[in-house]
């Protein structure tokens, strides 16, 4: 049977004339998944019973398993989610201004990218997850909050990049305005530097948010953290970055994980800001979240510190920012999820 959370909308019609149905029946049924998010064929009402069991016969709709989920004051849920081989991986969703939401979706179930202040990296990479897995957690937790859209960031557990196939063609099935009709301009893909993957993300998905997990420019410390500056050293992956296609008015983020006395020196001021004026980019500095995976090596720069670095560059016209984590308490802040295989 066919995964129909896993196709594209011409995937879908394409599949659906073969089997000599009208090319309209696409359409009908896309937005029945993504608009109405029904949970079985037969919610399909606008379809006669016969086509229904057709379909049943065909297709299956996949769906993802709450196995629990956390509230944090700060109005940020934490969702474990446990897929059909018994894996586990987290979503979040996080309260934003003005009323309005973002579904931090994850990848993989863990990563194999092994960021050393990272709770997901200290797991290791059990599997990548397909296309139907990375969309139902938009679905879901869309459905069970009641909320109509949201802003989704790729920014949970795994590189979205080495699970590149099923990534891009998530973000085209959540963007077609014939289902959910999320923008590109509301995903923010995260990525910790896979050169390749960013140089084919250029004609596959030009105008979506681009992330950097930098956290270091000076390469000898970005190996120590991130391993994957040895395979992909980060001067090759900002060449790579400088004529990407982002949206208007939109600028590359820098994400800066900030460890004390590692990556928050004057030598790394300097690196940045030499970086930074040569890039149409913001700098989003995060305080490290500790968590139990973390071990006595890495600590939390003081919050003086971060204001102190974050003012220099500003003074010097860089645009710049300092996130203020959400859902740390539930241990669901950036770097902090982390789930066992059951």
């Amino acid at each position: 049977m066919i995964d129909i959370m896993s196709l594209e909308y011409d995937e879908l019609k394409s599949i659906l004339i073969g089997l000599g149905y009208e090319k309209y029946r696409a359409e009908q049924i896309f937005s029945f998944l993504y608009k109405q998010r029904i949970e079985g064929f037969d919610d399909i009402t606008v379809l006669k019973k016969e086509v229904r069991r057709q379909l049943k016969e065909q297709f299956f709709i996949y769906k993802i398993e709450e196995k629990t989920s956390y509230a944090a004051d700060d109005g940020t849920k934490k969702y474990l989610f446990k897929l059909n081989d018994g894996m586990l991986i987290e979503s979040v969703l996080i309260p934003m201004e003005a009323n309005r939401f973002t579904i931090c979706v994850s990848t993989q179930a863990g990563c194999r990218m092994g960021c050393k202040f990272c709770a997901t990296g200290r797991m290791g990479f059990k599997r990548n997850l397909s296309t139907s897995e990375i969309v139902s957690q938009v679905v879901y937790i869309l459905k069970v909050n009641n909320l109509k859209t949201a802003n989704v960031v790729y920014m949970g557990m795994g590189e979205p990049l080495d699970n590149y196939e099923n990534t891009v063609k998530s973000i085209k099935i959540l963007s077609d305005d014939r289902g959910l009709s999320i923008s590109k301009r509301r995903i923010t893909l995260s990525t910790a530097g896979i050169t390749p993957g960013v140089n084919k993300l250029k004609k596959d998905l030009p105008n979506i948010n681009m992330a950097l997990s930098l956290h270091s420019i000076i390469s000898k410390k970005r190996s120590m953290i991130m391993p994957i500056n040895d395979t992909y050293p980060i001067d090759e992956v900002l060449n790579e970055l400088k004529d990407f296609p982002m949206p208007r008015r939109k600028r590359i983020t820098f994400e800066y994980v900030m460890i004390k006395g590692i990556n928050d020196t004057k030598d790394d001021l300097k690196a940045l800001l030499k970086v930074m004026s040569n890039f149409k980019c913001k700098l989003n500095i995060i305080p490290l979240n500790k968590h139990d995976l973390l071990g006595t090596k890495f600590e939390p720069t003081p919050m003086d510190r971060i204001e102190e670095f974050a003012d220099y560059l500003r003074n010097k016209g860089m645009f710049v920012t300092i996130r203020k984590s959400k859902g740390s308490s539930i241990n669901a802040a950036c770097g902090m999820l982390a789930t066992k295989a059951s």
